[in-house]
């Protein structure tokens, strides 16, 4: 399974532990146009901490949403991601390809830490730096039996995949399609999810770290009730801003403020460049009232929301007012899902 595979399919599925969804992308034109979007929550359960517990019923979420959008492509781009990938920046010393393929499988073997028998590996060259005698890359290992249940789990939803990527690289495809003005700075990308929360530091337009932190917006709901006494009900009402409560900001922005402390260190040690020194939420913990504004008092970085169809255009057909209103960030994953296609 090659994670870097790129193909004519333009149907991102993004399979989250609170949210289904599908964005189909038509690249038919001079740019890439979105023509159709699609969200339902994920059964109750049936996602825990990114790993599928009950692939029949999303299984079959999947394959009503996929009927609910009218969408009749059976080819996918979907993702992995969470305790069972793993990623590293590495470098080597430029060598003819055959070598390299050598030399990559040795960087694994030293530092995968699973059994290289188990897992699907690939590697990414990342653009040339200045020194010559060196390559850098990207190792990207994910264990082969999570890859199969997926394929297995699309499978029965009556879909194949085309091209199987990471979480990290479809938000980094994304976010360098929508915010191409950034290339030469650095920025954090945050994707706060219901139990996962993606971290990516770009520079220069490339991925320098990659990291799955294991908090998101149901660790946030927990603490609200904690704290201020409230059912799971009333937290997720709280959360989704449909009930006010007097210092919920600091509540929601501490604990990702926690884990993304040492990139907005780094972040606030690079100073140059138009994307120096910003963050950017995209996910549905992203959406929680407040959520930028108390992440940026945090860590003393600007942080702003993402904008997935910043620069892919939406066709009209696609213009469902109810996602753009309240999950246009939870899209950022299979917008960049979608584009792989391109």
């Amino acid at each position: 399974m090659r994670f870097f595979k790129r193909g004519r399919t333009a149907v991102g599925l993004d399979i989250g532990s609170g949210f289904v969804k599908l964005v189909l992308v038509d690249h038919g034109g001079d740019t890439p146009e979105v023509c159709g979007l699609a969200i339902r929550p994920t059964p109750r359960g049936a996602v825990v901490d990114g790993e599928v517990i009950d692939p029949a019923r999303v299984a079959n979420s999947v394959r009503e949403l996929i009927a609910e959008a009218g969408i009749r492509a059976r080819n996918v781009v979907a993702a992995l991601g969470g305790h069972d990938v793993f990623i590293k920046r590495v470098e080597v010393p430029r060598t003819k390809e055959a070598e390299a393929q050598r030399t990559f499988r040795r960087e694994a073997e030293r530092h995968v830490p699973f059994d290289l028998d188990e897992v699907s590996l690939d590697f990414q060259i990342l653009p040339r730096r200045e020194n010559k005698a060196h390559v850098e890359a990207l190792l990207v290992a994910a264990k082969r039996e999570r890859v199969d249940k997926r394929l297995a789990l699309l499978a029965d939803a009556g879909i194949r995949a085309a091209a199987m990527d990471v979480e990290a690289f479809a938000l980094h495809n994304a976010f360098v399609h929508n915010y191409p003005e950034t290339a030469d700075g650095v920025v954090a990308l945050v994707n706060v999810g219901r139990d996962v929360t993606n971290l990516n530091v770009i520079e220069e337009g490339v991925t320098v770290l990659a990291k799955d932190l294991p908090l998101g917006s149901r660790r946030v709901s927990e603490s609200l009730q904690r704290e201020f006494r409230l059912t799971e009900e009333e937290a997720e009402r709280v959360l989704q801003g449909r009930q006010p409560l007097r210092g919920v900001q600091r509540v929601v922005a501490d604990g990702v403020a926690l884990g993304i402390r040492r990139a907005a260190a780094y972040l606030g040690g690079r100073r140059s460049g138009a994307g120096e020194g910003r963050i950017f939420l995209s996910g549905g913990g992203a959406c929680m009232p407040g959520m930028p504004e108390a992440l940026a008092e945090r860590v003393q970085v600007e942080t702003r929301l993402v904008n997935p169809f910043q620069r892919v255009p939406l066709r009209e057909e696609a213009r469902d007012r109810r996602i753009l209103a309240n999950a246009a960030p939870m899209m950022f994953l299979p917008v960049g899902l979608a584009l792989r296609a391109a």
